[in-house]
């Protein structure tokens, strides 16, 4: 069931078996394995069932290192968390992803894939797609699409589903309010965990909600599902008893920040779009797409990381700054569209339009025009030319972080302050793979990649960006002195205290988050619900001998 925060007497505690913090992928997916359960859980949202600026406005942050998104526009902050805007992107991590590879420094799972295994078979059927079944070759002749005569020992194609996508605030909102033993309590903004005096167990959460006295949760399990971000920035906030942080004994909480760098390279070619159609994105509402790989092999011998690419048409006038603006502008403005993959933010508000892409459309509206005409009468326009889009694994880097600053939220909490930052072999990655794509394209006659410039070889190029994918900063080591949760997802040295999401990933791949998040939320899940039993049990047979006693 649900209920608003703002209608609970602050005077009163709530008591729950286990009490989730985030209505997002991973916060949804395990509140819905114990609905209709004898586990009463209280899943506690920032966010009310819709969006709203107020509340959207607690993420903001500042940036300090590479180039980022404003962090209250890549974090969704209402029921559903970031699946609002997701793209629908999936594929499960790649076993080389686990494994500890000596060119990676911290890098390694405490498991691997076989472990994950299981779950993301179920994590398909969550996200409301099939699992995998058809390899490239079988894939590329349903779609009736060309298959490059690639060298596989340079390069190998690998595919990509698509989620319809599932925006779990809705697919799953009926499944928590038909569950009597799980409370939804919306506008619960979570301020702090509180732990016993010892700094062994979590004991509550303080909970503030806007115009209305707080009040505080209990529970006998904890589970952080907050984001990548936010995660640590809770921890953090909670450090009255463990003065640096919950889980930042030796710290590490909020390093190791992690996303999927994305580049892109002009490349020209003499051929139809059809040759490149089963690289790009023209099998989207197929629910299929296909990207070029690195194989692990050339990974390992070379000392590289994960790496794929799509390659797609650039229509005659969509190329332009002006256009990309004014597109984003209408997207934002149209009610009907929820989320769009290039904008990604839902449309409440003109917030992502600057002024400088409002000069930008009138200063060029005759390219707005034209694309525009183009776009209407000819949706595949006049292809002008290709663009390769480069989307990698970036290596754990401990100075790579999420820090508190200064300045204070609507709470007085302190903003979080992000410093994403990159070693020489994200960069080293993109360069050769993109070395490796430009000879196999010439040998095939079909294309080559403009040359880069040479600020671009020892740095980013300008149009760097991530994916909206915040990882690793609350990371998984069955070491205390590497990772800030063990192989189960509990904070090292809190009893009863789980982190879920992205954060927890050693690693990050190549393959976006989400799929992974829903798998290891549900091994969480199946983890927690065996403890809950085991203690159940314990208890039934002390009942049991005081009872004969």
């Amino acid at each position: 069931m649900f209920v608003d925060a703002r209608d609970i007497d602050g005077r009163i505690t709530i008591d729950a078996d286990i009490c989730i913090i985030g209505a997002g992928a991973a916060g949804l997916t395990i509140a819905c394995q114990f609905a209709h359960s004898e586990t009463r859980a209280c899943l506690l949202e920032s966010g009310d069932l819709d969006f709203n600026w107020r509340t959207q406005a607690l993420y903001e942050g500042r940036n300090v290192g590479l180039k980022y998104f404003g962090l209250d526009m890549c974090q969704i902050r209402y029921f559903g968390g970031n699946t609002n805007g997701w793209g629908g992107w999936c594929r499960p991590l790649d076993a080389i992803d686990f494994s500890d590879r000596p060119w990676v420094a911290g890098g390694g799972w405490p498991f691997s894939l076989d472990e994950l295994e299981p779950y993301y078979r179920a994590a398909h059927r969550v996200c409301q797609i099939p699992a995998p079944d058809s390899g490239v070759e079988e894939i590329a002749r349903r779609l009736g699409a060309k298959r490059l005569p690639l060298d596989p020992a340079k390069l190998e194609a690998t595919v990509y589903q698509f989620s319809p996508p599932t925006r779990f605030g809705r697919v799953y909102r009926d499944v928590i309010a038909a569950a009597r033993n799980i409370t939804c309590i919306l506008n619960a903004n979570v301020l702090r965990i509180n732990l016993t005096p010892d700094a062994r167990q979590a004991r509550d959460v303080s909970v503030g909600c806007f115009g209305r006295p707080g009040f505080r949760v209990m529970a006998r399990h904890f589970v952080l599902a907050a984001g990548g971000i936010e995660n640590a920035r809770l921890l953090l906030l909670s450090n009255d008893i463990a003065a640096s942080g919950i889980g930042n004994r030796h710290d590490l909480v909020g390093r190791y920040f992690m996303e999927h760098p994305h580049t892109m390279r002009m490349l020209t070619s003499t051929q139809q779009p059809a040759v490149f159609s089963l690289y790009g994105i023209g099998f989207r509402k197929r629910a299929l797409s296909v990207r070029l790989s690195l194989p692990a092999a050339v990974q390992a011998a070379e000392g590289l990381l994960n790496y794929s690419a799509n390659i797609h048409p650039l229509y005659l006038g969509h190329s332009s700054a002006a256009w990309r603006s004014f597109r984003k502008l209408v997207l934002s403005l149209d009610p009907r569209r929820r989320c769009d993959p290039y904008v990604r933010f839902p449309p409440y508000g003109n917030k992502r339009i600057s002024h400088g892409q409002l000069y930008e459309i009138v200063r060029r509206f005759d390219k707005v025009v034209a694309a525009a005409f183009l776009h209407l009468f000819r949706p595949n326009g006049l292809v002008s030319g290709f663009v390769l889009e480069s989307k990698s694994e970036q290596a754990p880097n401990w100075g790579s972080r999420v820090r508190l600053q200064q300045e204070r939220d609507a709470f007085g909490l302190n903003r979080v302050e992000l410093d994403w930052r990159t070693l020489p072999i994200d960069r080293r990655t993109v360069i050769r793979a993109e070395e490796i794509i430009d000879q196999e394209l010439r040998r095939l006659g079909i294309g080559e990649l403009a040359p880069l410039q040479p600020g671009e070889i020892e740095g980013w190029p300008r149009n760097l960006e991530g994916g909206w994918h915040q990882i690793g900063t609350t990371r998984m080591s069955a070491d205390p002195h590497r990772g800030v949760v063990d192989a189960n997802g509990k904070v090292h040295d809190i009893a009863n205290l789980f982190i879920a999401g992205s954060s927890v990933f050693p690693t990050c791949g190549a393959a976006p988050p989400t799929l992974t998040i829903v798998a290891m939320a549900l091994r969480l899940a199946g983890h927690l619900n065996r403890v809950m039993c085991s203690e159940r049990e314990a208890v039934a047979v002390v009942t049991a001998d005081a009872g004969g006693g």
